[in-house]
């Protein structure tokens, strides 16, 4: 009897460890609310908590990398300029030098803040969660893998109100993120001269770029000294009117994520939503919160347009807001722009930050106002295949800026490259193979829930294959 009585407590005991090791959700967990009453007091990148968390990155095909992880509670701002919170994961693998950041602002693209980084990362996360975070450390574990490697610092620039495509709010709480890093050293030991360089793709791109337009006048005490920005949709607008039937639930991620910051667009889109698509339009919300009811899908061919009376008129009528927080370049002029070198890559292709000639004009913008830039055009690409293709040369130009190594500012020329890994090998001094032969995974766009995805057994070439976006 006593053997049994041991049996099951050590069966319960068992349980409950294993209960434990399952992170809770951001809306849930206490980790995310401020103790301090006082803390609207703190200036912006103030740490307010700290915690040691367990991460799981990408297996490479020289093995695990050895690391220790963290998490920040710290001091930044709202889109209206109001004391706000919000948390990053700071990541140092062993051997790193410390006195580098590279801040990777994921794609997380969700108006729900249970899809936030500093939860998906996290062992034991849920699937809806770690499909927007685990999966896309695929493209910086190399870097990290490195003798001498950056420090990782991934914020939840999107914040505590999940204010997807709210370009201002998305580079206060990225550059916030690096301040707070810099004050850190006691957890991380990143010292405070620790210089930076800004990286994203899509969202992330997005976010990167809001930073780097805003770091002059929010953030000239951060030191940056580079921004690597992939596939950043210049203008949120057109990207609604391009993806509209084609990748509807990007659409309504986006315009929760807006409803979420701004309340009279909250107040009207509400107002203006028909009944019979409430329940599929307002489920987005949970999209990583595990509702005891799924929410009904968003069909990637749906007409968001008809799911309001007035269609798409809120693009008219909110002309102004949505000029503010989701067009690049109004905030760069001569004098104020980044003082440090910029480079872009963006499929010609590419349905989400179409027409090509809107990050043209955002380079045109960015050199006349004195920025070094480096814009490479994918010929015939989309937005996953430049994802794909592009990022490793991006994170080379990353190693070279942080090494002080000679880069080419490309103010004065345009560069297309086709589809292969040769073709920028003058650029950067030699043939990228690295990406090029890993075996055992591939990048594919999956579902609507699980757009990106690393999957085994396949030659990571064969995603070239796939339809593009």
């Amino acid at each position: 009897m006593r053997s049994l009585m041991i049996g099951v407590a050590s069966l319960m005991f068992g349980l409950l460890a294993l209960a434990s090791d399952i992170p809770e959700l951001p809306s849930r967990d206490a980790f995310y609310t401020p103790k301090a009453h006082n803390w609207t007091g703190e200036k912006a990148g103030t740490v307010l908590d700290s915690r040691t968390v367990t991460v799981e990155l990408p297996i490479l095909p020289g093995g695990n990398i050895e690391f220790e992880a963290f998490q920040l509670l710290y001091v930044t701002q709202d889109f209206d300029g109001n004391k706000a919170t919000s948390v990053t994961t700071i990541i140092v693998p062993q051997g790193a030098n410390t006195s580098r950041i590279l801040s990777y602002q994921i794609a997380y693209d969700s108006p729900d803040i249970n899809c936030s980084p500093s939860y998906g990362l996290q062992k034991g996360a849920n699937r809806a969660a770690v499909a927007w975070t685990l999966n896309q450390m695929i493209f910086v574990a190399e870097a990290a893998a490195d003798a001498g490697s950056p420090v990782l610092n991934i914020p939840d620039y999107e914040g505590s109100n999940a204010a997807f495509t709210v370009g201002p709010q998305s580079a206060y709480q990225t550059l916030d993120s690096i301040r707070a890093a810099t004050k850190s050293g006691h957890i991380t030991n990143i010292p405070e001269d620790a210089e930076a360089i800004l990286f994203g793709y899509s969202g992330g791109g997005y976010a990167s770029e809001w930073a780097a337009e805003f770091h002059h006048a929010y953030a000239s005490d951060v030191k940056i000294i580079g921004a690597a920005i992939g596939g950043p949709p210049p203008n949120i607008t057109q990207t609604y009117k391009n993806v509209n039937k084609a990748i509807s639930s990007l659409n309504v991620w986006a315009m929760l994520g807006v409803m979420n910051a701004i309340p009279k667009i909250n107040e009207y889109m509400h107002s203006d939503l028909k009944d019979d698509h409430r329940e599929q339009f307002l489920g987005a919300l949970q999209r990583c919160s595990e509702p005891e009811v799924s929410p009904p899908k968003i069909p990637n061919w749906a007409d968001v347009n008809k799911w309001f009376h007035n269609g798409d008129e809120f693009l008219t009528e909110f002309e102004p807001e949505l000029r503010e927080i989701g067009v690049m370049g109004n905030h760069i002029e001569k004098g104020k722009s980044p003082s440090f070198p910029v480079y872009i890559y963006q499929g010609s292709a590419d349905l989400i930050t179409a027409p090509y000639s809107n990050t043209e004009a955002l380079k045109k913008a960015l050199c006349d106002a004195g920025t070094d830039v480096f814009l490479v055009k994918w010929k015939g690409l989309g937005h996953g295949n430049t994802l794909f293709l592009g990022t490793p040369w991006a994170m080379k130009w990353i190693k070279k800026v942080f090494n002080r190594e000679p880069i080419q500012n490309g103010c004065g020329d345009d560069h297309e490259v086709d589809p292969g890994v040769g073709d920028l090998a003058g650029i950067f001094g030699g043939y990228y193979v690295d990406g090029d032969s890993s075996p055992g995974r591939r990048l594919v766009w999956g579902d609507v829930e699980e757009p990106l995805f690393i999957q085994g057994g396949a030659h990571p070439a064969d995603v070239l294959g796939r339809m593009e976006l």
